[in-house]
């Protein structure tokens, strides 16, 4: 049986070997590389936007070779999307849709394709190319693909994280099948998840937000929350007097971070200084914001913010929208805020508030995170004398998920997508 096996993945390899292309990559195609990854930040971003934007040059060069296009602009593809471990999904080649994979999604001779790209709208994909980059040999191979229509007819083992595993066995190696797939075929041939009308107006997009453009319902925080004490003040003395955050508060907190983060290179704030002007404590905020990689900081800061320069433009946004009247007449708001990072991430703050003169939220009241399988997330349970509960996570454009309220028999579901 042994011998069997052997013989069996040795003929698959000089299967693969036999029709995998190869594809030449030119001086121009590793100085556009590495002129696009030098976007980015760190040098795991760079590194992946590398091989990624190799790999992609790579099928654009390939395809042309067979007088086929790839109608994206490689320059102008979303950042989140080059420096992501994940697959690049929405590439278009005609009327198609293809999802590239490249050298992070090849492990232990097999592909990882997260399930969003299979079972999502907004990422999935006619066919599903995989390329392996090969930087020293200055050529890529096109190791084979696999259509939609024939991955979910077959059963895909998840992994430790979620992730659907592939086997490169399973791929068709054959690229002259593709070529007469993406030349030939009717891309309503291969169906594939689409948004409906009425689906597309049940997700409130939290990245429009950053824009300007609310959903009737959502309001500022100060107009639903009314005179409620800033959550602020549970990890802040407030001004006795005004209930309000001084200078004196927020150098208190820069100057603890520079000693805490070693950071006093990066805040050029004079805090030797009795008071500071809404100018400089601003200032400082903000660079602490955008050097930041601590999580618990960054809402710390933008708590800071709110509190100071609601509208300040580093912050992101945050709104509210008042749901007693759907959650049985029980006085209760949802409070969604959203904050860009510094890796083209967003950071998500989901809270639920009493309103009114409630004090405090009812007992076993919970906020319930879903994502777009609608499988749980997390589960948060109000406990006696609770003035809010909370949940933080951060997420990619695109992504979706989706809060629930409950409280005994009543369930208040709001969807939402980055």
């Amino acid at each position: 049986m042994n011998i069997r096996s052997d013989y069996e993945q040795v003929n698959r390899l000089y299967y693969r070997q036999l029709h995998s292309e190869t594809i030449d990559l030119e001086s121009e195609d590793f100085q556009q590389a590495t002129l696009l990854s030098h976007n980015f930040n760190n040098e795991a971003e760079k590194w992946q936007a590398y091989l990624k934007i190799l790999g992609l040059l790579a099928l654009k060069k390939w395809l042309s070779d067979r007088h086929l296009r790839l109608d994206n602009k490689i320059e102008s593809l979303p950042p989140n999307q080059i420096i992501s471990s994940e697959p690049m999904s929405n590439l278009q080649v005609g009327g198609f849709k293809a999802c590239l994979l490249t050298n992070e999604s090849i492990v232990d001779e097999g592909i990882e394709i997260p399930q969003k790209m299979i079972n999502s709208p907004d990422f999935a994909a006619h066919f599903y190319i995989v390329i392996q980059v090969l930087v020293e040999e200055e050529e890529a191979i096109l190791i084979g693909f696999r259509r939609y229509d024939q991955l979910i007819n077959q059963y895909l083992e998840k992994n430790k994280i979620g992730n659907y595993q592939l086997s490169l066995s399973e791929l068709n190696y054959d690229s002259s099948h593709l070529i007469l797939n993406l030349k030939y075929l009717s891309p309503a041939a291969i169906k594939i998840p689409e948004n409906t009308l009425a689906e597309s107006k049940s997700w409130e997009k939290l990245t429009s937000w950053l824009e300007g453009i609310l959903r009737e319902g959502w309001q500022p925080v100060e107009e639903i929350l009314g005179n409620r004490k800033p959550i602020i003040q549970m990890a802040f003395n407030l001004d006795k007097t005004t209930e309000k955050l001084s200078p004196k508060v927020v150098k208190k907190f820069i100057k603890q971070f520079q000693m805490t983060q070693k950071q006093r290179g990066k805040i050029q704030t004079d805090l030797s200084k009795t008071e500071l002007s809404d100018t400089e404590v601003n200032k400082a905020l903000v660079k602490i914001l955008q050097t930041t990689e601590d999580e618990e900081t960054r809402w710390q800061v933008a708590e800071l913010l709110w509190e100071i320069d609601p509208s300040h433009p580093a912050a992101g946004v945050r709104r509210a929208i008042d749901i007693g009247m759907q959650l049985a007449g029980v006085p209760v708001a949802l409070m969604i805020a959203i904050l860009p990072k510094p890796n083209q991430r967003f950071a998500v703050l989901s809270r639920v508030y009493p309103l009114q003169d409630q004090r405090f939220l009812p007992a076993n009241l919970k906020l319930i995170g879903l994502d777009e399988m609608g499988q749980s997330l997390f589960e948060i349970r109000a406990r006696e004398r609770d003035d809010y509960i909370q949940f933080k996570f951060s997420a990619d454009p695109g992504d979706r998920f989706s809060l629930q309220i409950v409280l005994n028999s009543a369930i208040v579901t709001k969807n939402f997508i980055i």
